[in-house]
C-alpha cells in the first residue's frame, strides 16, 4: 500500500521516531521540536537530500565538503552565484528547512549571525557533514 502523498511527512516524521527508538506515535499533547541528525539517520539524509534544488545542493557540498569551516552570507552567495546575497543565501534554506521538518529534524547547517554587512555564517558539524556526504554520493 502506497503512502498517500498528503501524509508523507507524517509517515517519514513517525519513521523517523521508529529509527530512533521513540515511540512511533508523538505525544500529542506536547509538542516536539525536530530532532538533531544522528549517525543512523542515513534514509531519512538521502529522502531529504534528493527533495533539496540544485542550489541548495550547491550550498550543502560546500558546507560538506568543508565540515566545521564557517561561510558567509555574501561569501557563498558570491562563491555559488547565488541572486540577491547575503539574503538570497538565507533564502535557499528555505525549502531545506522545511524538508527536514516533515521529517522532523534540524536543519542540517548551522548558522549564527555573522559580522556586519557579510549576513550569518553557516556549517555543518562533522557529523552531520560525513551523513551528508554519505547521502549525497550515494553510500
Amino acid at each position: 500500500m502506497k503512502v498517500p502523498e498528503e501524509r508523507l511527512p507524517d509517515f517519514y516524521a513517525m519513521y523517523g521516531r521508529w529509527l530512533a527508538g521513540q515511540d512511533a506515535q508523538p505525544d500529542e499533547e506536547q509538542p516536539t521540536e525536530p530532532a538533531e541528525w544522528s549517525e543512523q539517520d542515513l534514509v531519512l539524509a538521502k529522502i531529504v537530500w534528493g527533495k533539496f534544488s540544485d542550489r541548495a545542493k550547491a550550498m550543502f557540498s560546500t558546507l560538506i565538503d568543508s565540515p566545521g569551516k564557517k561561510f558567509g552570507g555574501v561569501q557563498l552567495a558570491d562563491a555559488l552565484d547565488i541572486p540577491n546575497g547575503k539574503y538570497g543565501t538565507a533564502g535557499v534554506l528555505a525549502w531545506p528547512a522545511r524538508h527536514c521538518t516533515a521529517v522532523d529534524r534540524l536543519l542540517p547547517c548551522k548558522y549564527e549571525d555573522g559580522v556586519l554587512g557579510d549576513g550569518a555564517n553557516y556549517w555543518m558539524t562533522p557529523t552531520v557533514a560525513s551523513l551528508f556526504k554519505q547521502a549525497r554520493d550515494g553510500q
